[in-house]
């Protein structure tokens, strides 16, 4: 597996799964919130300010007769005496009222006669509603007591008036059915509501199990206590002036009359909702606001349990598709305004719908959600910053940013070249310094920022160990340049780096900052790469695998004319002149891109001659990168011309008199004028072959067996080996070594071999020649046994116009046989060197062997 591959696979990205994992995630902690009720304190101020923001208008045909401080002060203290209370209800039945409410206990017997009178008073009104009471339950013997019988036997009917008080003091609920053992008595102004036939007929609230264990105290049809308003909300009368007489009769007939205390210190007089400035209601009138609230169906009941999971299932995966769809910069926004939607879910709910939902079980989540999305991201940023870092590194010049001595370095050199009179800084308990002027106290630096004192610019960079650095600047008009220079070494950032136990925004920087000094490097090589491209003398174009342009350098444009700005690269390939009509051009392109085979094509646009050189790059489809470098061979054709014009001015000009001249002397004995004319064709063949050898190309190469140049090469040499008695030793492979090239030239090479061993072997000798292959190489080796080669001269023996000094008085030649075989052998892809036997000269001839084709199933 490659590095890329591994590195592709260790990167954690956002799946599905992890997305469930995050959602189910969240979802638990909405559960465990809900569970654990450690949002209620919020949720009940929520619910508090739900009940202050939707106080209605108080039914007018509700009024509660206080027992109020005014009553008390006219009449005495409290109780009073059962006459006296008759009195209150004798009144009220004079008033004509529709019923009344009393929120009083008579459950004790006092005088027989004003217990009769007081049961009277009360039974003479249609409707009378009197309150149980209860005492005891859960760790105490449970008891209810019931008002006296004679008041028992002339009431309507009876109802709790038991108000549960939340932890916090605060009544904001009533169990509509309550009782011990079972839950049998109605709220008092349930009951009362039943007794007028006003009560819906469907009883609402939260059900429970209304059965429990003996002495247990049993609630059911729990609901939330919309209050009216404030204490004094609902009209009242006090109780002295009914006594009285003062109270109009218009003013309390027809109406249900609530009576009971109003005086605090001596009734229930509780804390709610709508309690403000420390002024509690009493219980009579909490009353009266359940029985408003439930005749006009205003009542208010809890949602569900699950409500809060329902409401996150919908709003979380809208939340996650919102942080990974908008930019970051808007995902707090985004968590404030989601958690707030179960928030104005639950106004809404409460105002619109009767019903109370608290909302903070949901909410919380959904800004933790936020919380954990940002440090994933946040995870994923730091991750990637490090990968990138990885991959960036072995492209950029090791060195240790953190080494006090590659600062020192920089500073020693800046001073030689920059206007840079003193330098110090303090690592640790190390100190560099170097130049003059600097105080022997050091100068106190700022972090952040530099500061000059006394023509001394100091700073401090905060790290694990910070870094205080002085410099005393000759030239003050460059101090801002040369302080802002040094802010930007790696050298001095580094230092900054977080520690190992730093939180994730501190790697954050530390990663960024790094990556940053990265990408410096690699936009000073990128500027570097442009501008040698820019001015490169070789039209230049990269395109990637998919044959889009990726840069193209301008000379480039003006080389290929018909090539359009950053065209696709089958465009430019038809612009140098390939047409694709056949397989070859095809074929050729997708070994390129597929196979990275060079490929070679020649152009011509007017008088310039181009040569476009094709090459790819890069291990797989993902980083190939095609390159075409366009080279202007114009002059190189031109001198190609005159010297093949040459080589036939060479060839038929002057060799055509030199032979018809040997003609004119086939009678004349002179030796010296005929040997002096074979001298010259001589050296005009080998100046002929040479330069027929530097012409040649692999586009002539075709394959052929070199058996039979070799069997060539000695046909031709045997005439002149026969003249000096010379015979050739053959140990041939019987093997056919097939390899790519040039017959003509690679015979006219052995043959330049084969002519220098007859040449330098005496008469009456034989050489030698062994042809075997191995390893995917020919090799062929010719031995004579000649004079040998001066051993200084083995390395030049190739070179053209060398001959070994030793010998060149005696043979004659002008050094150009061996250059020509160094030449064509080298074209070929071969070697050819040469070295001393005991007795002659070994010359070894190495050619590759022809790639054998895979075989086609």
């Amino acid at each position: 597996m490659s590095a890329q591959q591994s590195s592709g696979q260790g990167q954690r990205r956002i799946t599905l799964w992890g997305l469930l994992g995050f959602f189910c995630t969240l979802l638990f902690l909405v559960w465990l919130l809900h569970w654990s009720e450690a949002t209620h304190k919020v949720d009940r101020l929520l619910h508090d300010s739900w009940v202050r923001a939707y106080q209605r208008e108080v039914p007018q045909d509700v009024v509660i007769a206080a027992i109020d401080s005014e009553s008390l002060a006219e009449l005495g203290r409290w109780p009073w005496s059962r006459d006296l209370q008759a009195q209150l209800f004798e009144q009220l039945k004079l008033l004509d009222v529709r019923a009344v409410v009393v929120d009083l206990l008579y459950v004790e017997p006092s005088d027989t006669v004003e217990d009769t009178r007081l049961a009277k008073a009360i039974g003479s009104h249609a409707v009378s509603i009197l309150p149980v009471l209860t005492e005891g339950g859960r760790a105490r013997i449970a008891s209810e007591s019931l008002p006296i019988p004679q008041i028992t036997r002339e009431v309507t009917d009876l109802g709790h008036i038991f108000l549960p008080i939340d932890d916090d003091g605060i009544v904001r609920r009533v169990f509509l059915k309550s009782g011990f053992t079972q839950a049998h008595w109605s709220a008092l102004s349930m009951a009362a509501l039943q007794a007028l036939d006003e009560m819906p007929e469907e009883m609402p609230g939260k059900v429970t199990p209304d059965e429990g264990e003996v002495g247990q105290w049993v609630e059911s049809h729990e609901i939330m206590i919309p209050f009216f308003g404030s204490t004094g909300a609902f009209n009242r009368v006090s109780a002295v002036d009914i006594i009285e007489g003062k109270v109009p009769k218009e003013v309390m007939s027809g109406k249900v009359v609530f009576i009971g205390m109003t005086t605090t210190g001596l009734g229930d007089v509780v804390p709610t909702p709508v309690s403000a400035l420390d002024q509690p209601v009493p219980g009579v009138e909490i009353h009266a606001n359940i029985f408003s609230a439930l005749r006009d169906q205003s009542h208010v009941v809890k949602a569900h349990g699950y409500a809060n999971l329902i409401v996150a299932i919908i709003l979380l995966p809208l939340m996650l598709l919102v942080y990974s769809r908008t930019p970051p910069q808007w995902g707090f926004l985004a968590a404030v305004v989601g958690a707030s939607v179960p928030v104005i879910l639950s106004f809404v709910l409460y105002r619109y719908g009767r019903l109370w939902y608290a909302p903070l079980a949901a909410s919380l989540p959904v800004f933790v959600s936020y919380l954990f999305w940002s440090w994933h991201r946040l995870a994923y940023v730091n991750r990637f910053l490090e990968r990138e870092q990885a991959k960036i590194a072995p492209h950029i010049p090791r060195r240790d940013s953190q080494s006090n001595a590659l600062l020192s370095s920089f500073f020693i050199s800046a001073s030689k070249h920059l206007p840079l009179q003193a330098w110090r800084f303090h690592s640790g308990t190390d100190v560099f310094a170097g130049g003059n002027g600097l105080p022997d106290k050091k100068v106190e630096g700022v972090e952040g920022m530099w500061k000059h004192q006394n023509g001394v610019y100091a700073r401090t960079y905060p790290g694990i160990e910070p870094l205080y650095i002085e410099l005393v600047i000759d030239d003050k008009s460059h101090g801002d340049a040369i302080t802002r220079y040094v802010d930007t070494l790696a050298r001095v950032r580094s230092r900054e780096r977080a520690s190992r136990l730093a939180g994730s925004i501190e790697k954050l920087q530390t990663n960024a900052l790094q990556l940053s000094e990265q990408l410096d490097w690699l936009r000073s090589v990128k500027v570097f790469s442009e501008t040698i491209l820019d001015g490169s003398p070789t039209g230049f174009g990269v395109w990637n695998a998919a044959g889009e342009c990726v840069r193209a350098n301008p000379l480039i444009y003006s080389m290929v004319p018909n090539f359009s700005d950053k065209a696709d690269f089958i465009d430019f390939l038809k612009a140098v002149g390939r047409q694709f009509d056949g397989d070859e051009d095809n074929e050729r392109l997708q070994q390129l891109m597929l196979e990275c085979v060079p490929w070679q094509v020649s152009y011509s646009h007017g008088d310039a001659e181009l040569v476009v050189n094709f090459s790819a790059v890069g291990d797989t489809l993902a980083e190939r990168l095609i390159c075409a470098s366009v080279l202007d061979v114009s002059e190189i054709r031109t001198a190609e011309r005159a010297r093949a014009e040459m080589v036939d001015y060479l060839s038929h000009d002057l060799r055509s008199p030199l032979i018809s001249a040997l003609a004119l002397l086939e009678n004349n004995n002179d030796s010296r004028i005929e040997q002096n004319i074979q001298h010259s064709l001589t050296m005009m063949d080998d100046l002929l072959h040479v330069a027929r050898a530097d012409s040649l190309t692999e586009a002539r190469f075709t394959p052929l067996l070199f058996n039979d140049v070799i069997d060539n090469s000695l046909d031709q040499m045997l005439p002149q080996a026969k003249s000096r008695h010379i015979q050739f030793d053959l140990d041939m492979s019987d093997d056919d070594l097939w390899i790519e090239g040039d017959a003509p030239s690679l015979e006219r090479a052995v043959s330049n071999i084969l002519s220098n061993a007859i040449k330098y072997s005496p008469d009456d000798t034989s050489i030698k020649i062994r042809l075997y292959g191995v390893s995917g190489s020919a090799i062929l080796i010719i031995d004579d046994e000649g004079v040998g080669i001066d051993p200084a001269m083995l390395g030049q023996l190739f070179a053209r116009f060398k001959r070994d000094a030793s010998t060149e008085s005696e043979f004659k030649g002008i050094g150009l046989g061996l250059a020509l075989v160094s030449r064509v052998v080298t074209l070929h892809g071969g070697q050819v060197v040469a070295s001393n036997l005991p007795k002659g000269t070994r010359i070894t001839l190495q050619l590759p062997l022809e790639k054998e084709e895979p075989a086609v199933e």
